[in-house]
């Protein structure tokens, strides 16, 4: 199977909320290229889902890592921590966004009203 095609058997199995089968090719999509950002995102958001937050957290810091632009993986990983109640480490990451993307507008929106909006409203994701 292609790349894209995994990529979206992984989309279509989480809208279906399947989380084994997305797990199951989020990680063909791995074997495949270990190197690709949104397989990791992908992950950590199937862990996210099932609980498993710690595990989430490393998945969404590897897809950063990978991809130091990725907002949906600087985004998740601070509301998981948020999630958990780390406040500080949350802040810590999206501080860290805007670092490595001083020009990027949406990371820094993400900065300045991620944490704030979360507190206010609660879980959203």
């Amino acid at each position: 199977m292609e790349t894209l095609n995994l990529l979206e058997a992984v989309h279509q199995f989480l809208k279906e909320k399947n989380h084994e089968k997305a797990l199951l090719y989020a990680n063909k999509l791995l074997d495949k290229d270990p190197t690709n950002e949104n397989a990791w995102l992908y992950l950590g958001i199937i862990y996210r889902r099932m609980g498993k937050l710690d595990d989430a957290i490393k998945y969404f810091e590897t897809a950063a890592d990978l991809n130091n632009s990725l907002i949906e993986a600087w985004g998740l990983l601070t509301i998981t921590y948020m999630d958990m109640g780390k406040r500080n480490l949350a802040k810590i990451t999206m501080d860290s966004a805007a670092e490595l993307n001083p020009q990027d507008e949406k990371i820094l929106f993400y900065r300045n009203n991620l944490i704030r909006v979360y507190e206010k409203f609660g879980p959203f994701f």
